[in-house]
């Protein structure tokens, strides 16, 4: 693995000031590039432009609304080449998007808010969320890409108040135009390296008084395969593809009244992620310590640990995947998805200047995936059974198929916000449903059935009252009061050595929230705002469905469901924050900057236990149980200086201390015990996590930019654009030893403008080819020989237990390519 993560940063802006040096063909008069913040272009302007967002439902300035918004516009989109909300978090202070597994469980972290481990279930929501024009999202957020998108708005903090449930760390909010507001077409064909493909076909129209309109486009984007699998003997990983469809139309019958539908297709469509262990031998601290007795066989040690690594986690010495055994049972390793979104909206405006707002969405998804779980091409699982081992082949290859659908409706009425006192009132439904779907592994390749009847209804009432006190002074109160009732009616099935097993079960649950949101801010001077504000927010609760599991024994599952792990219950946090937003020298540059306190309480943290399957072997898994608490403390910087005609710089900066005031995990007490306390448990001090970093958070993270835009002699225009994001180490677990090395990765786009309808484009992306990894798990080895250590107090005896390991998934490669844009 490299290691000059700073003398990339450094050769980063170096090259950047290089770049700044000046153009030599370039006409004396230079257009400005539009920044992130929505700025438009002009030969002649070099100020900041103004931005509306529309973060707490109603329209308003960005430099006036009292929240941490990043709002990213159309032109930022195109000239900077953003592709997913991937690129978009490296906009955003505070905002990590890493994917251990591709385009499958997102877990974005913002403001240090992160999942402690992937969720023990599919019910376990996720700390953000990702939003369409106000319509919740339900799948993986990566999948969606910024093809179309008006503007991107990141609201960093709780946003229960406005957006209701799984936003208590901060939502995303795509933002799409009217269809025809802006008449004309537009072509896109790109090609790069690593068989890149991009092609992009919209159109939009509509009657020339604007009362009717029309928009489509299909998309398609996707690479060939990207690494080299050594268990198959050909590049088999990476690869990835993704089409969609999208059509929608505006009709305003009448003044007042205006209606918007739209529909869209997306279909995606990737090979196996590159994730693989690096090998327990590599372990090289808390290792385990052989007995000293003799008469103890050699595979007896002395303590509960398993071993672990200590330092920057490094990358395996090739990528293994068992991606064959799928292919020869007709299965494709890997994922796929498909999602159907449907919306409508209905804005009526009184005369008054009330407007009256309903929005419905649909939305109907499924989700394929067949994924190696050993990550590392083992084809059987052996578990020891007595002096036999039972051996299982393909256990470790599973494979399965999760439906749903959804929908939602909301009804908005809004006063005049042109008046000193101004407000707004609305109601809230959400249900969504799983519907069948299978599961099954290589053992067999037979897809078993599985209909997981879960079912969430989400009822909401919410007001938001806004008064501008003076030409000075506004305040804002936002509140949200929310009903969740969870129910789960279904079946699991599931086949033990050679025997098929069918689990009915039944469970359901309720939960009340109010989540309450004052701002209070300042207007010092024109081009000066201060703010600060207290926000509630809440995480909804879910189910392990694991409790329910048929290959479990009814003695088993019982126990679980005894000791409440079939359960999740609400998580929640208030955020405290302290902000200003300026513009200076003339609005040429901005500066946005805030602090904040986050304290989240009865946090849900994955926990490990064994339960005994019909065969009688026994199955570790892990469970989301509500027994912690996390204090963060962080800082935020967004600016944007214009300082000459066609220049911008920009920085984007976070520091994040995220520290665990509360939380005990038995895996930490096996890490700890020695000979001293060979079998300590969960309730044992060494189990004690307070204090240390929450995992996958990064402490630093910081993104500059440099972009000028002008015109060559000949009359064509031209931009380039410089991107460099250094985000921190990341510890991978709650032990705070393993981490993931400092990352720096470069951007670099150049495009020419011959006239109005072409654009040209040139990019690289990781200029540098950083290899810092995309992200990872604590695991278990496969193939490294079984220890006995001693079971936790009080139970006393040995069991047989595998070594520590860990999995590592590859980073993205240097990308390279042209794009062409045509404008029709």
């Amino acid at each position: 693995m490299k290691h000059a993560k700073p003398d990339q940063l450094c050769a980063s802006i170096a090259l950047a000031l290089l770049l700044a040096a000046g153009p030599a063909a370039a006409a004396d008069t230079a257009a400005e590039p539009a920044g992130d913040q929505g700025q438009a272009a002009s030969p002649s302007v070099t100020q900041l432009d103004s931005v509306e967002v529309t973060a707490r439902g109603i329209r308003e300035t960005l430099q006036k609304t009292p929240l941490p918004v990043t709002a990213i516009s159309e032109e930022a989109i195109e000239r900077r080449g953003l592709v997913d909300l991937r690129d978009v978090a490296n906009m955003t202070p505070g905002f990590s998007f890493r994917s251990t597994f591709g385009r499958y469980q997102d877990a974005p972290v913002i403001r240090g808010m992160s999942n402690m481990s992937p969720p023990a279930s599919n019910d376990i929501n996720t700390n953000a969320s990702l939003f369409i024009d106000g319509i919740y999202v339900n799948g993986d957020m990566s999948s969606f890409g910024l093809e179309n998108i008006a503007q991107v708005e990141v609201l960093r903090g709780p946003q229960a108040a406005a957006f209701g449930r799984s936003t208590f760390a901060g939502a995303v909010n795509y933002i799409t135009r009217r269809p025809g507001s802006a008449p004309g077409g537009k072509l896109t064909l790109g090609a790069g390296n690593h068989g890149q493909e991009k092609l992009g076909l919209y159109y939009a129209g509509g009657t020339e008084d604007g009362r009717f309109g029309y928009e489509a486009s299909v998309n398609k984007r996707g690479n060939d395969s990207l690494f080299y699998n050594a268990a198959s003997g050909r590049k088999d990983l990476g690869g990835s593809e993704t089409l969609s469809a999208m059509g929608a139309i505006a009709w305003s019958p009448t003044d007042n009244l205006d209606i918007v539908a739209r529909v869209s297709r997306q279909k995606t469509r990737d090979e196996h992620v590159a994730i693989t262990l690096i090998g327990s031998d590599k372990n090289n601290c808390y290792l385990p310590t052989q007995t000293p007795n003799p008469n103890d066989p050699p595979n007896y040690m002395v303590s509960r640990t398993k071993g672990y690594y200590c330092g920057t986690l490094p990358l395996p010495d090739e990528w293994r995947i068992h991606t064959n055994g799928f292919l020869a049972k007709g299965l494709m390793p890997g994922l796929k998805s498909d999602a159907t979104r449907t919306s409508v909206k209905i804005d009526y405006n009184f005369d008054n200047g009330w407007l009256l707002s309903a929005i419905t969405g649909i939305n109907r998804q499924e989700r394929y995936s067949a994924l190696d779980q050993s990550y590392d091409a083992v084809p059987a699982l052996v578990v020891p059974a007595g002096p036999v081992n039972i051996t299982v082949p393909g256990a470790l290859q599973t494979f399965g198929l999760n439906r749903s659908k959804d929908w939602s409706q909301g009804l908005r009425l809004s006063s005049d916000q042109e008046r000193d006192l101004a407000g707004l009132i609305g109601a809230y439904y959400y249900q969504a449903e799983g519907l069948p779907g299978y599961t099954g592994d290589l053992g067999t390749g037979v897809p078993v059935r599985s209909d997981p009847g879960n079912k969430t209804v989400n009822r909401a009432v919410y007001g938001q009252l806004r008064w501008h006190i003076n030409d000075k002074w506004t305040t804002s109160l936002e509140a949200r009061y929310a009903e969740d009732e969870l129910s789960l009616n279904g079946s699991n099935s599931a086949v033990v050595s050679g025997v098929a097993y069918t689990r009915n079960y039944s469970a359901s649950a309720k939960y009340y929230s109010f989540t309450p949101r004052w701002t209070l801010s300042y207007q010092a001077t024109e081009n000066v705002n201060l703010f600060g504000l207290v926000a509630k927010g809440n995480k909804p609760g879910g189910f392990n469905t694991f409790a329910y599991d048929a290959r479990l024994t009814d003695q088993a599952s019982a126990d679980l469901i005894a000791q409440g792990l079939n359960k999740v219950h609400e998580e929640e946090v208030t955020n405290y924050e302290l902000g200003i937003k300026s513009d200076w020298l003339d609005n040429t540059l901005r500066l946005n900057a805030n602090v904040y306190q986050i304290d989240w309480e009865n946090q849900g943290l994955t926990v490990s236990g064994t339960a005994y399957q019909r065969n009688g072997t026994p199955y570790v898994n892990t469970y989301t149980v509500n027994v912690g608490e996390t204090r963060i403390r962080g800082f935020e910087l967004e600016g944007q200086w214009a300082f000459a005609p066609g220049w911008l710089a920009s920085v984007v900066y976070a520091f994040t201390d995220s520290e665990i005031q509360k939380f005990f995990s038995a895996d930490q007490a096996d890490l700890l015990s020695d000979a001293s306390n060979p079998n300590p448990n969960a309730s044992s001090p060494l189990a004690n996590v307070a204090g240390h970093k929450s995992p996958f958070v990064p402490r630093n993270k910081l993104t500059v930019g440099l972009a000028y835009a002008g015109e060559l002699a000949n009359g064509w225009g031209y931009d380039a654009n410089w991107d460099t994001t250094y985000e921190g180490a990341r510890y991978i677990q709650v032990h705070n030893l393993a981490k993931f090395g400092a990352s720096t990765l470069s951007n670099l786009r150049l495009s020419l403008t011959p006239n109005e309808s072409w654009r040209i484009s040139a990019y690289v992306t990781n200029v540098f080819d950083d290899d810092t990894p995309q992200g990872g798990l604590r695991y278990l080895s496969f193939t490294a020989p079984r220890i006995m250590v001693p079971n936790a107090a009080p139970a006393t005896g040995y069991s047989s237990v595998q070594q520590r390991d860990f999995g590592i998934s590859a980073p993205m490669p240097r990308m390279f390519g042209v794009e062409v844009n045509y404008r029709f």
